[in-house]
């Protein structure tokens, strides 16, 4: 992809989901470690990149599923110290629902359903639409990446993102 092509999808990613990208508590997820030295900010990040990516080519919401995409992981906890009564896997979905509601706008259906199911087929609800499928896939594809270690082939297009951010003034308030 030429330089001009990608600084339009920068530009586009950061209008679907900036807002929330600056948010504090959405930054406070670098502080949790999710796969082995990746954070849950990073990977999510990826993930909702890569969602808002393949949903552009599949003519699909770009937006609500980036939006869902960034929130998939928004647990706000650290799941190797901190346990409960359910599983990890089955537990987080749920919390990240809880916690996109309590911080931010009502989701839609559609993107409590993404949520709920990008551990699908380990948790029981299914996806139930085009998008949740693809949030699945892009989930499955930054956790490999994290897993070997290929997550690092991500780290010039989050600081193309993050400079998008800077140039909007989105962390200017921030002490």
């Amino acid at each position: 992809m030429n330089g001009e092509k990608r600084k339009l999808l920068i530009n586009d990613y950061c209008d679907a989901v900036g807002d929330l990208l600056a948010s504090d508590i959405v930054q406070q997820m670098r502080q949790y470690p999710h796969h082995r030295t990746v954070s849950t900010f990073w990977h999510s990040v990826y993930v909702s990149y890569l969602t808002y990516r393949l949903c552009g080519r599949l003519r699909l919401s770009q937006r609500e599923a980036a939006r869902a995409a960034l929130l998939h992981d928004f647990y706000l906890y650290n799941w190797y110290l901190e346990k409960h009564a359910e599983y990890h896997i089955w537990y987080h979905p749920k919390e990240a629902v809880k916690n996109a509601e309590l911080y931010f706008e009502p989701l839609t259906a559609k993107q409590k359903n993404m949520i709920l199911s990008h551990m699908w087929p380990l948790f029981v609800e299914p996806p139930k639409s085009k998008e949740a499928y693809v949030l699945t896939l892009a989930d499955k594809i930054a956790a490999t990446k994290d897993l070997i270690g290929l997550s690092g082939t991500f780290t010039d297009m989050y600081a193309q993102i993050e400079k998008e951010l800077k140039r909007r003034g989105a962390f200017e308030n921030r002490s």
